[in-house]
């Protein structure tokens, strides 16, 4: 049986020491999970290790994941060029998953946020999964369509919000239907860090209850690197 390929998680990176710390949470979990297996993190800007430090450090054939929740810039130019240049530098074969976003367990990753703080599913409950944006707005809109593709049982509306390139907090609150009785978002982000926190601030400003942590922290993300990774040829 061919060996399975070593994980590289590759992040985008942040200065605020939170998403790394998120990045790397989420490595634990994934080990867990394959142990004997290896996993890597790198990250394509800010701090190391960059992909080109995480390609030195290869014993065999890998696949890279992109750890982005949708296919906009970074997943569809700055990570295949990463790739790239590690297969130049690495001497094994070094492969490349589709990014963890679009993918349903994105939506149960939410769920257990919701669940931790007690929170289980009700129709008069409207969840707001509250995303950073893109300038590809067309990225921002394959949320909405994993929310129509696999609806969540039990609750009320779910939509999106998104801080930049997508439709705004006040907006998506205006369009929620009146049998709506409470609203509760969960950010839509890997990692806690600054726009997590601007995501908190504008909750606070409409009443709206923001769940804590980020996606990073759940088994349903750990499970969809584990899919990505195992979908390409060992």
């Amino acid at each position: 049986m061919t060996p399975a390929r070593d994980i590289v998680l590759l992040a985008h990176g942040s200065p605020d020491p939170r998403h790394a710390a998120g990045v790397e949470e989420l490595a634990a979990h994934v080990r867990e999970r394959i142990p004997g297996r290896a996993v890597h993190t790198a990250y394509l800007d800010h701090h190391p290790p960059s992909p080109s430090d995480a390609a030195a450090v290869l014993a065999g054939p890998a696949v890279v994941v992109p750890v982005l929740l949708t296919p906009a810039y970074h997943a569809t130019v700055d990570v295949p060029t990463a790739v790239a240049e590690m297969n130049r530098g690495a001497g094994v074969d070094v492969g490349l998953a589709d990014p963890l976003g679009p993918h349903h367990l994105l939506l149960e990753a939410a769920e257990e946020l919701l669940a931790a703080e007690g929170m289980l599913p009700s129709p008069g409950t409207a969840v707001i999964l509250y995303a950073a944006g893109a300038s590809d707005s067309a990225a921002v809109r394959t949320v909405a369509e994993t929310i129509a593709a696999s609806p969540r049982q039990g609750w009320g509306p779910w939509a999106v919000a998104a801080l930049d390139g997508g439709t705004r907090l006040d907006d998506v609150l205006r369009g929620l239907p009146d049998e709506v009785e409470r609203t509760v978002a969960v950010s839509f982000m890997v990692a806690e860090g600054v726009l997590r926190d601007r995501m908190a601030q504008a909750c606070g400003r409409h009443g709206v209850t923001m769940v804590h942590g980020a996606l990073a922290r759940t088994s349903a993300v750990a499970r969809l690197v584990l899919e990505r990774a195992d979908s390409l040829p060992g």
